[in-house]
């Protein structure tokens, strides 16, 4: 969809509502795109054809409603999404810590803002990176932020959302899997009393805490708490609430795999109930007791 409709103008994002990996899509889609006649310019690939298929293009603006109930299965979920954005336009000649907090305060006027980070220059240390990534909660907190153009804030005066972070495509393995629709059918009937939470914690912390490397210590993972700015090591993570559920069944994953759901993110991984395992890489079919 972003080279089909790229030509129009600065394509900011592409939100297709309930969007998991490994499950059918939604036929229909919003584009946020900025740009002199963007809007006029997206209206003339109505009815040509992408992948086979016929586009039907319609205009939605921001304060449109009359389309809502078609997200509104979704958008529950979408909304406690983590979703990256890129910013820029802030004055990169003050220092970084005034500017994170600047964003943070500013930025936070439309919501929840997990984090953000700036950068240093590379080539010029007494400068920042002219570009910002920021960390947002739901669907709706983005598009307040895609409507963000400026502020009255000195130092930010020219910022804007300059684009979404696409999410990492689908592994090939995933190609022949049966998509499952989490949001409508019936978890499997626990079978085992202690369910994992999902592998790999970093950006899947609890809030407020995220992981960054410490190079100064021994420990190559700690834990800041981007409220109270209290440090700790990855062994003292503090464990967050069970959030894990059990995915339908899946006859085609091999003993002693099941699959599980992140009823945070909506993420599918998997666990060898023998060994305790747990990854997001779906088990090859010729899984046998570890070997292949």
């Amino acid at each position: 969809m972003r080279k089909h409709f790229e030509s129009c103008g600065k394509l900011l994002h592409v939100y297709i509502p309930g969007y998991l990996k490994l499950r059918i899509l939604n036929s229909f889609a919003l584009i946020y795109i900025r740009g002199e006649c963007a809007e006029e310019k997206a209206l003339t690939l109505s009815g040509s054809c992408m992948g086979g298929h016929k586009l039907v293009v319609e205009p939605y603006p921001f304060h449109a409603t009359h389309l809502d109930h078609k997200f509104a299965p979704t958008r529950d979920a979408d909304n406690i999404k983590d979703i990256r954005m890129f910013f820029e336009g802030y004055d990169t000649s003050l220092p970084l810590d005034r500017v994170e907090s600047m964003l943070y305060r500013e930025l936070g006027k439309c919501g929840r803002v997990c984090d953000i980070d700036v950068d240093q220059d590379i080539e010029n240390e007494a400068l920042l990176e002219r570009v910002a990534l920021v960390a947002a909660e739901g669907i709706d907190m983005v598009e307040r932020l895609l409507q963000i153009c400026g502020s009255d804030v000195k130092g930010l005066e020219n910022i804007k959302s300059i684009g979404v972070v696409t999410p990492e495509a689908d592994e090939a393995s995933s190609a022949n899997f049966s998509p499952w629709q989490f949001a409508s059918t019936p978890s499997k009937a626990p079978e085992y009393p202690n369910i994992p939470n999902p592998p790999h914690f970093g950006s899947k912390l609890p809030y407020p805490w995220n992981v960054y490397v410490d190079s100064g210590t021994a420990a190559l993972m700690c834990m800041r708490n981007t409220e109270t700015g209290f440090v700790q090591y990855a062994e003292e993570t503090p464990a967050p609430a069970s959030r894990a559920r059990y995915a339908p069944e899946d006859p085609n994953l091999p003993w002693p795999w099941i699959g599980l759901v992140d009823t945070i993110s909506g993420d599918l991984y998997f666990w060898n109930t023998q060994t305790g395992v747990t990854q997001y890489q779906r088990p090859p079919s010729n899984y046998i007791n570890g070997l292949f």
